[in-house]
Parts: C-alpha cells; structure tokens; sequence
C-alpha cells in the first residue's frame, strides 16, 4: 500500500542511493575515530590486565550490581511519583478556572527551570534543618519527583491536547460531565498515545539519578567513584563498565518504547483501513465475488 506524508515527500532513486553513500561514510568516519582511541588507549596501556583484574573478582561485579539496583530502585520511585503529580498537574493546567491554571502553571514554570542538581543540594542542605531525617533514597527521589513532574505534565497536556476535540464532545453529547468525558473518553486514548514519550521521561529519569553521588546516594557511578579510589589505575575501567550498564538500561527502555509506539499506529491503521474494506467488499483481507455471493 502507497502511503503519503504531508511533511514531506518519499525520497526518490537518486535520493536513496545519495543516503545509502553518505551513511556508508558516515559509518566509515565513526569506526576510523574509534580505532583511532582504541590505538591511543593501548599505547597507553588501558588494555593490560591487571587494569581489568579487579572486575573479575565477584565482590566487585556484585558491588557494581547492588549499585545498579539502587539506580533502578531510585528511578522507579521517581518516575512513579512523578507520574502521579503530573496527571493532576496536567488537568490544572487545562482548567476552566483560571486560578487553577496559575497555579498548576506557577509550579510547573518554577521546577522546570530550577536546575536538578541544585536542587537535590537544596533538599540536602536545607530540610534537614527543618526536621526532616531522611535516608538520602529519600532526599533524592522528592528532587527528582518535583523536577520530573514540571516536564512530564507538560508531556500529558500536550498528549491530551493532542486528541480531536470531536472526542470530548461526543462524550458531553452523550450526557457525560466534563470530568467523566476526561476519565473515561479523553484519558485511556491520551495515555496509550502518550506510552511511547513517557518511557523517554523513564529514561531520562534513570540517567538523572546519577546525580545521587553528590548527596551521596549509593547508585551505580557513586559505586564506580568508589571503584576509582580503591583502584585508581582502573578508572576509565571503571567508567568503562558503568556506561555499558546504563546503556544495557537504556537499550531496554528504548526497546519497550519501539514495542509500543508500534501498537497505536498499528490500531489507526487498521480502524482507518476498516470501512474501505467494508465498502469493497474485502473481510479478512479476501474480495467477495458478487456472483459468488449471490448462489451462497
């Protein structure tokens, strides 16, 4: 089947062959500048094994592992609490009432442009000093939680925004209020629309996390510093193994985000395919005669 795009136009014989070279290049460019540092690194003797001696030993890759739990034990708090603020905050900002906006709006402005950094070391440094004893898990997934929040109810507003607005109001048409039109009509389409740009939000807050190590949060790069300071010839070594690990976290998110950006266009495919099928005469992907069905 022929599709079109209204941004822009399939790229031609020409064009194809002039992607496929400069891709060819592209890749021939990336592998030339890493052998170039892999070159530079084994003449300054990165390679040698008793650089990578202390990772063999199981204490090490089961001290690097409790890092990595602790990093996904952070972001999972995070992320939930974060997505449990920002559906509210969402609605607010789409309120009748205009006080609900500023308000909704006031926050989401205010935490969006506070730098996360700063303020994980204000809640460090400052609600200690109102009484608050809490482990630094805590200190760091309420930072993340109030920054994280400001940017993802920006993503559901726009993701609710992002419906027809015929949605609405054939609910209210119906008879639904406002707000049962928004739970049960606007809300399960939005979100399954919105899967794939709220995993993006998951992935950043697991690469924020490494932010812990200024509290300092036992999460993963905290644990390879610690690595570092036992071993310092084993430094890039350990940054090494680190970064696989975030992007082993990493590939996972961004392979459940293909998975299921596939689905809702899969399903307008197949609604928007539906009533040509019908008009043609075509169930299941076969053509009914005429003939045939007049003697059934």
């Amino acid at each position: 089947m022929n599709r079109t795009t209204a941004l822009y136009e399939a790229p031609g014989p020409v064009a194809r062959r002039r992607q496929r070279i400069f891709s060819a290049l592209s890749a021939i460019a990336v592998l030339g500048v890493l052998a170039t540092i892999a070159l530079r690194l084994g003449s300054s003797g990165q390679f040698e094994a008793q650089k990578w001696a202390i990772f063999w030993h199981w204490g090490t890759a089961k001290f690097l592992f409790d890092g990595l739990v602790s990093t996904i034990q952070a972001a999972l708090c995070s992320a939930l609490a974060a997505f449990v603020l920002a559906l509210p905050l969402a609605l607010g900002r789409l309120s009748p009432r205009k006080w609900v906006r500023m308000v909704a709006g006031t926050y989401v402005e205010l935490f969006r442009a506070v730098p996360l950094l700063l303020l994980i070391l204000f809640m460090v440094i400052e609600l200690p000093a109102l009484g608050f004893d809490w482990p630094a898990l805590g200190f760091l997934v309420v930072a993340m939680a109030l920054h994280h929040s400001a940017l993802t109810a920006e993503v559901m507003r726009a993701g609710i925004l992002s419906l027809p607005r015929g949605q609405q109001e054939a609910a209210l048409a119906l008879g639904m209020r406002p707000w049962q039109a928004m739970l049960h009509v606007v809300l399960p389409q939005a979100l399954r629309n919105m899967l794939p740009a709220l995993i993006s939000s998951l992935l950043a807050i697991v690469q924020d996390t490494s932010l812990g190590y200024v509290i300092p949060y036992d999460e993963l790069l905290h644990r390879s510093q610690d690595i570092s300071s036992f071993a310092p010839e084993s430094l890039l070594q350990a940054a090494f193994i680190v970064t696989v690990m975030y992007g082993g976290v990493s590939a996972a998110l961004l392979y459940l985000k293909r998975r299921i950006s596939r689905v809702p266009k899969h399903g307008r495919v197949a609604a928007e395919e539906e009533p040509k099928r019908r008009e043609s005469g075509q169930e299941g992907g076969a053509v009914i005669p005429s003939g045939d069905s007049k003697r059934a």
